[in-house]
């Protein structure tokens, strides 16, 4: 009886975590070209993002950037608002840390890399649409990076592809992924999951499952 109860518990558990965690907002894949747009000072890159499953809280944002191979794990100020630029009602605004995974060399001389951030208190959002803003970037050595420029390239989710704006106007819009909660209270379908975390929640309940067969057994 004990271990059955354990085995529910677990499968509640994880059932609440695979509702709960997952994409709010992905304009699509890494280009892999040579096209992409400096954030460090004073440039910026602002682009657009929907949210439509529901009050939704932002805990997380993952880019493709395009940088020198001897250089790692950028920072920079993340504003989301309103409007463009931190323009408007201005719902979060952080110097947040990137870390990177997944680098390729592109042939350029350049690396193309996904970079994660975490955010501490990121905003609890409402379905509409907002504008997330990298500027004032930096890395040690001083050099130039960008954001990669894909156009949405593959996008699925509502609203995509993103509108995008560079200090100097109008451009096309960027790789980014943001994560997060929701609670789908709006009566929406909320965003799927990754199906990389698909892939791992679904392993690491195979793994429970086998242990608990153990336990019962």
């Amino acid at each position: 009886m004990k271990a059955r109860l354990l085995l529910l518990s677990a499968f509640v558990l994880l059932c609440s975590i695979l509702a709960g965690a997952g994409t709010i907002y992905e304009n699509g894949a890494v280009s892999g070209d040579y096209n992409a747009y400096r954030f460090n000072n004073p440039n910026f890159v602002t682009d657009t993002f929907t949210v439509s499953g529901g009050n939704s809280t932002v805990t997380g944002l993952s880019i493709w950037i395009l940088i020198f191979m001897t250089d790692h794990d950028p920072t920079a100020e993340l504003v989301i608002s309103s409007q463009a630029n931190g323009g408007g009602t201005v719902y979060f605004d952080q110097v947040v840390q990137f870390s990177e995974s997944n680098c390729y060399a592109n042939g350029w001389g350049y690396n193309l890399c996904e970079e994660t951030a975490s955010l501490t208190n990121g905003p609890a959002l409402s379905n509409g649409s907002y504008w997330i803003t990298l500027k004032n970037g930096t890395i040690p050595s001083g050099a130039d990076f960008g954001w990669d420029q894909n156009s949405g390239l593959g996008c699925i989710s509502p609203g995509c592809p993103s509108q995008a704006e560079y200090r100097y106007g109008t451009i096309s819009s960027e790789a980014f992924t943001i994560t997060g909660t929701t609670n789908g209270d709006s009566g929406t379908t909320p965003s799927n999951p990754k199906t990389s975390s698909i892939f791992l929640f679904g392993g690491g309940f195979a793994g429970l499952a086998g242990m608990l067969r153990r336990l019962i057994g």
